[in-house]
This record gives C-alpha cells, sequence and structure tokens, in this order.
C-alpha cells in the first residue's frame, strides 16, 4: 500500500489485483545481487523489507549509486515498456531483504478482472517513470559538477529544501554518498573535514547540520 505504483487503489482492490496477477516473492542476504546488470529483465521489483541500492558498474568495476531503495520503492520501472529484455542496472541488497517482481506482461496487458484497477495501475506507472525521469535528469547534473566542494553544498542544500531544516539525516551512508556524487571516499571525507573546519557545516555519521546557510549557498553560485 505504500508504493505509489498503486495510488487510488483499495486494500481489497490491491488484494483482487495481487490474486490476478500473481507477483513473484523473494527473498535475499545482505549483500546479495537482486538484479544483476546484462542479465534477462524480470519485470518490475518493489522492496517490501529491507534496504538496498541501484547501481550501475564500467567496466573496471566502479560503482555509481543510482538511488536508495527503502520498502515500499521500486526499481525497473523505467524499463516496463522498453523493448530492452535485460537489466541495464544491477540492485545490491544492504541488509536481508524481500522483494516483490511483477512481469511486464502482466503490467502492461490487459485484464478482464480488475480492469478499472490495472487501467489505474498504468495511469500511475507513467507518472512514475515521468517522474524517475527528472530524478535521473538531476543524476546527470550533478556528474557536470566539477568541483567536490560545489557537489557536497549542492547536495545538502537539496536536502535542507527537502527536510525544511538545517539539521537532517541522509539516507546514504559515506561510501553511497561518495558513489553518488561520483567521487572518491577518501577525497569527500576530506573535504567535509575542512567545511566543519571552516564552520559550514557539523556532521556525525548520518546526521548533518548546515551552520552557515549563507556560505553554502555562495558555493553553488
Amino acid at each position: 500500500m505504500q508504493s505509489p505504483l498503486f495510488y487510488g487503489i483499495t486494500a481489497d482492490a490491491l488484494e483482487a489485483v495481487i490474486h490476478c496477477l500473481q507477483p513473484k516473492v523473494y527473498t535475499y542476504s545482505k549483500g546479495s545481487y537482486v538484479t544483476v546488470e546484462g542479465e534477462r529483465f524480470t519485470g518490475l521489483g518493489i522492496l517490501l523489507t529491507g534496504k538496498a541500492s541501484v547501481i550501475k558498474e564500467n567496466a573496471a568495476g566502479n560503482r555509481i549509486v543510482m538511488s536508495l531503495l527503502t520498502p515500499g520503492d521500486m526499481f525497473g520501472e523505467m524499463f516496463v515498456f522498453s523493448t530492452s529484455k535485460i537489466w541495464p542496472l544491477s540492485v545490491i541488497s544492504q541488509d536481508e531483504c524481500q522483494v516483490m517482481f511483477w512481469p511486464s506482461i502482466k503490467i502492461i496487458g490487459t485484464c478482464s478482472k480488475v480492469c478499472a484497477n490495472h487501467k489505474q495501475i498504468i495511469s500511475n506507472m507513467l507518472t512514475i517513470v515521468s517522474e524517475k525521469a527528472i530524478t535521473l535528469n538531476r543524476k546527470v547534473e550533478y556528474l557536470a559538477i566539477k568541483g567536490m566542494r560545489e557537489k557536497i553544498s549542492t547536495y545538502l542544500l537539496e536536502q535542507y529544501k527537502l527536510t525544511a531544516s538545517q539539521t537532517f539525516t541522509i539516507m546514504l551512508n559515506r561510501n553511497d554518498l561518495a558513489d553518488f556524487l561520483n567521487v572518491s571516499r577518501t577525497a569527500l571525507s576530506r573535504e567535509m573535514g575542512r567545511m566543519r573546519d571552516e564552520g559550514l557545516i557539523e556532521y556525525y555519521r548520518s546526521s548533518i547540520k548546515i551552520k552557515n546557510l549563507d556560505a553554502l549557498t555562495k558555493v553553488v553560485e
């Protein structure tokens, strides 16, 4: 019920949808590959429990974290309507998790039993794909930012706007944040240490406090 795929669908109607479309549920241990880039596309995935990361790996084996998944989040939605039959990204479990897979043909096909709900799912899917395209465009913008401090400041200011607070907790750990910003963890930690020493921010593990909002804003101008 937390998944945006089922927005506007009641619990009883969702039970009927699940009974009709019969998705598969699998359990993965911590650190396991849920999907592997280059392997056969198995359909839309919805994380039911645990956490997982969506990653992109280059030929040298270096990883870029595209997103972090929590219960209710989806992956593979960009490819449900595609003619491609392989996974273009990998998904790795961060702890033990359960995943529900919905085959593409059952989502985009027709269903006489739950027609109205099926149409709602397709409508929701199109909205989700549009929003995902906007998010990926933002990822490209991060890759285009050259300076380390500029990348960090941009990310922190976005979290500030999302939470409406100068103190917040980020979902990414230091390794994943480095991958997301496409920088090394050592360089990220070093620069964040400098920003702390200069009085721009304070941090403890995943908790961040912006101490000088004006100075941080000037970095990205």
